[in-house]
């Protein structure tokens, strides 16, 4: 500073303490605290690495740290979003089976040709997903983006998937509405996997595996051997729709309100 009269760092970083459940410093002496390697080995790296992202710590404040809170992790986000995965991956293996030509996603002719209203609220939801992490990740700011991966895993399962359960399965549909509604599950779920590879990249590595064989390549290009050799998405403004994200977020609230009502009524 003295030298060049400016700050010798472009961002600062500090780290907060995690102390053991009960608020005292964690202690080889007293055992207050569970082996890491075990907790490691029950949920994952990857639900580790998300609870203390999602913590006091990123502000340099303290976490007492709860075992629960890693388990609330895996139950409420990984388990969901990879069921999402899994049920895309079997839907297309069902839409392959007696076709000459299989599924083949190229992301210039087929990522938001929908017109259905649910694909491309997604969709468009999906962008703005990957607007605001870009603008938090540049300001440093890790706590932000657990909470809005929270909402899209949420968007994606119990609304998206719910609602077009038939369709993708190809249950008394046409079937371009059916390639159309996996093709978007598949734009989201691939978009997604790239972009949270640096916060989740077990999980997301095994998902890339799978997923970039059944990616459409440029002559000459082959698959990246890694989601973490893979640069990370620019949000496509041209998909953001801000009136069907409104709307279905109008009707989203509307139905929770009549959940709460029926659940008032114990109907």
């Amino acid at each position: 500073t003295a030298l060049f009269n400016k700050a010798p760092f472009k961002n600062l970083i500090v780290n907060g303490l995690v102390l053991a459940s009960d608020g005292q410093k964690m202690s080889k002496s007293k055992k207050n605290y569970p082996d890491p390697m075990v907790v490691v080995n029950k949920y994952g790296a990857d639900a580790v690495r998300l609870y203390l992202i999602n913590s006091p710590v990123v502000k340099a404040e303290t976490l007492k740290f709860k075992e629960e809170g890693v388990k609330d992790v895996l139950k409420d986000l990984f388990l969901p979003w990879f069921n999402a995965y899994r049920f895309l991956v079997q839907n297309i293996d069902s839409y392959n089976s007696g076709r000459n030509e299989n599924f083949c996603w190229d992301s210039k002719s087929s990522y938001g040709d929908s017109s259905n209203v649910m694909d491309r609220w997604i969709i468009s939801f999906t962008q703005s997903l990957l607007l605001f992490v870009k603008k938090e990740m540049e300001a440093y700011r890790l706590y932000t983006v657990l909470p809005r991966l929270m909402k899209f895993i949420d968007n994606l399962t119990n609304w998206y998937v719910r609602t077009n359960r038939k369709r993708l399965k190809g249950e008394g549909v046409e079937d371009n509405d059916c390639k159309m509604a996996i093709t978007t599950l598949f734009s989201v779920l691939y978009t997604m996997v790239r972009v949270f590879a640096p916060f989740t990249p077990f999980l997301t590595e095994q998902m890339y595996q799978i997923l970039k064989n059944l990616v459409k390549h440029e002559p000459n290009m082959k698959a990246l051997d890694s989601v973490h050799y893979v640069m990370i998405p620019q949000p496509r403004q041209d998909l953001i729709d801000e009136n069907i994200e409104r709307a279905v977020s109008r009707m989203q609230a509307v139905i929770e309100l009549g959940r709460v009502l029926r659940d008032r009524k114990t109907m």
